[in-house]
């Protein structure tokens, strides 16, 4: 991930290494959803991530900026630049609901 380091985010990402990251893509509620599945029969997911954050320097940080342009191309304003930070997030445990609220820990 990236982020600006003119932010309050990033200031406390510096101080608070612990994270969770909310992931999901239950969609807007329309047709296809019902049954915990989506369009086309997929299941719909939230998952919650727990997990350290590391701010990546030097290397590392450059093949990680690399790989995220190369999939988010149409972004780069939020990736390139001397203010911008890559994070890495070391996941320790998921938790995945589904759109009935059955729970895996992970």
């Amino acid at each position: 991930m990236s982020t600006n380091k003119k932010t309050r985010k990033y200031d406390m990402l510096k101080e608070r290494k612990n994270v969770a990251l909310l992931i999901h893509d239950f969609g807007d509620g329309g047709e296809g959803t019902e049954g915990g599945h989506g369009e086309g029969g997929n299941p719909k997911f939230s998952i919650t991530l727990k997990g350290i954050c590391k701010i990546e320097t030097g290397e590392v940080a450059e093949r990680y900026r690399k790989a995220h342009l190369e999939r988010n191309g149409k972004y780069s304003q939020f990736i390139v630049g001397e203010d911008i930070a890559i994070l890495a997030v070391y996941v320790k445990s998921a938790r995945i609901c589904d759109i009935n609220d059955q729970v895996t820990t992970w």
